[in-house]
């Protein structure tokens, strides 16, 4: 009788500290973007399939994709952190992160006259942003992206090119 309640008392034990692992070694990350606007442009859709993180501590790849909610922004619309929205939002392990990669499939561009064109992209589909954060247990990290569109579109008299520009990289807590 004895074992028995030793055993369960094991297998509490074990039970409770797999639960306190997994749960206070994650935190929340929230991935936002906005932008700085193109002159010539009223608006700029742009599909992202896939947000990445990299974990600066991690023994593997170290690679982690996002779940990815509202995949296509107009960010001619979301001039400024303030009209910065969510792109990606996934609980992570605790640690410290190095590099986010943000993966493009598709730009749309509607200039100010009304003509509407499908942006040529790059050679380099995604935007790959050296910047280090810590992704604290319990907490919330947030990392607001400024698109540089200004620098990003280059519209010419045959068509437009897209080429993903980075402005700035705000990174908070709470």
């Amino acid at each position: 009788m004895l074992w028995i309640l030793g055993a369960v008392a094991v297998g509490t034990a074990l039970l409770g500290a797999f639960f306190l692992g997994v749960f206070a070694g994650s935190g929340e990350l929230e991935v936002l973007v906005h932008d700085a606007p193109c002159a010539d442009c009223a608006h700029v859709y742009v599909t992202f399939s896939s947000v990445s993180v990299h974990q600066s501590d991690y023994h593997g790849n170290g690679w982690m994709t996002l779940a990815v909610r509202g995949t296509t922004f107009d960010l001619e619309a979301l001039n400024g952190t303030a009209m910065a929205r969510l792109l990606g939002l996934d609980n992570l392990t605790a640690g410290s992160y190095t590099q986010v990669r943000l993966a493009v499939t598709n730009v749309t561009i509607v200039l100010l006259d009304g003509q509407r064109m499908a942006a040529q992209l790059s050679s380099s589909t995604s935007a790959d942003i050296n910047v280090p954060f810590t992704v604290s247990a319990g907490g919330t990290t947030i990392l607001d992206i400024d698109i540089d569109l200004a620098s990003s579109v280059h519209v010419t008299p045959t068509g437009a090119v897209f080429t993903p520009d980075i402005g700035s990289v705000t990174v908070s807590s709470s």
